[in-house]
């Protein structure tokens, strides 16, 4: 009967946050001796980018096609525990507990098209003359993004632009469209509400539509056989208005994004995988015209800023302390939950294509591993939650921080 492997953590969600420190257990049970080099806990957190291109070549003559292989790759934490020195380990079931902290500076859990971040702990049993056993669980890990430590991102987001009807000699008078976003930065689950404000000058033309979006811009960066640069964009919501801006008229409209369950935005340049997000504004020109597009690059952080509630005032109450937070100091960051729901089939397949890590070991591949990210969902109204369903979040006392008020003062959040 072959050896079972069991991960406990003290926190069941398995959502971690830089600086903080990933506490378990991990038990082994075997039912007979086995005769081993050394037993050590592994936890390793890097960035794998991989992609292919076609290419051609001429041999003898001929031409032929080939795949030229790009790819990446950065370790961001790897720590060796050893649980047992070489000899006999005996049968039975034997409980291991480990400690590891999380680097402050480590990125985001991400998979996508072209690579991915990720976080794993492995027990391996390094055996005589026969392969390993290796046993994985993974993790997801957020890099804390507190919105409240960049005073920048309360300065409303404005973008101007102008756009003509046809070209010249025909061109007719211009298109002023303006863009107004109240704050540069939102979490997840909050709403952007934002206007937009058209001032059609052509004598003309109608615009006939206008289409704003909240895109998602993966951006992986090979190291090999050359450095290169590929992007994949996703988009994640979007607001539509069919109604025409007749010529020689303005027209103000308001608009509301609502973000979802997406990683934070990447604040450190130099990784190989760098996550980024845009507004993206669609003014559609009619047939005979090239619609016009303009963007205004937005920050997705994992905790809202204070002036983005309904109630500023009493904001500062339910969002926990987290900037540059110490190792072990768990209390001060975003709470998490007993009861996690996974994610739904939507969100499971909304970025396409995952990574596939083609030169890892078949026999302990975690390639379908989806990492999970918190969601404000009462920020915007702060308000007491209805009471729990029986299968509903809960919120667990030890990652309550101090001086928050009674329950029905505190935020709601929730993964997907």
């Amino acid at each position: 009967m072959p050896s079972k492997c069991f991960f406990e953590f003290d926190r069941p969600d398995l959502i971690f946050y830089s600086g903080e420190t990933i506490n378990g257990r991990v038990t082994l049970t075997t039912t007979s001796e086995k005769s081993v080099n050394v037993i050590y806990v592994l936890f390793e957190g890097e960035a794998k980018v991989h992609w292919g291109e076609s290419r051609t070549m001429t041999v003898n003559g001929q031409t032929q096609q080939y795949t030229q292989h790009f790819r990446g790759k950065q370790t961001y934490v790897n720590t060796r525990n050893n649980v047992f020195g070489s000899g006999n380990f005996p049968a039975g079931t034997h409980t291991y507990s480990f400690c590891i902290p999380l680097p402050l500076d480590c990125p985001s859990s991400v998979v996508g098209q072209y690579g991915k971040i990720s976080y794993e702990i492995s027990l391996v049993v390094d055996r005589h003359w026969r392969f390993n056993n290796v046993f994985k669980k993974s993790l997801t890990v957020l890099q804390t993004y507190n919105l409240n430590m960049s005073p920048e991102l309360l300065v409303p987001l404005m973008r101007e632009d102008i756009k003509h009807f046809c070209c010249w000699p025909c061109r007719s008078g211009p298109v002023l469209s303006t863009l107004t976003i109240p704050f540069g930065g939102y979490a997840p689950g909050q709403k952007i509400h934002f206007t937009l404000e058209i001032d059609n000058q052509s004598s003309g033309y109608d615009l006939e539509g206008i289409e704003v979006k909240l895109k998602q811009i993966y951006t992986f960066q090979a190291q090999t056989p050359r450095h290169k640069t590929r992007e994949k964009e996703h988009s994640l919501s979007q607001s539509c208005q069919e109604e025409r801006v007749l010529r020689l008229s303005k027209r103000i409209i308001n608009y509301t994004l609502a973000i979802p369950s997406v990683p934070p935005s990447t604040r450190t340049e130099g990784h190989i995988i760098l996550v980024s997000y845009r507004v993206i504004v669609s003014l559609k020109m009619g047939h005979c015209n090239v619609d016009s597009d303009f963007e205004v690059p937005i920050v997705i952080g994992t905790i809202p800023l204070v002036q983005s509630a309904e109630n500023p005032s009493r904001a500062a109450e339910w969002i926990p302390e987290t900037p540059n937070t110490p190792a072990g100091a768990a209390a001060d960051l975003p709470p998490s939950y007993d009861k996690c729901k996974p994610p739904t089939f939507e969100e499971a397949t909304n970025f396409g294509e995952r990574f596939v890590d083609i030169d890892a070991d078949e026999h302990n591949r975690t390639d379908d591993f989806i990492p999970r990210y918190p969601m404000y969902t009462n920020f915007a109204l702060p308000s007491a939650p209805p009471l729990p369903a029986e299968e509903s979040i809960t919120y667990p006392q030890q990652h309550v921080p101090l001086n928050c008020g009674s329950s029905a003062d505190r935020f709601t959040q929730s993964y997907c």
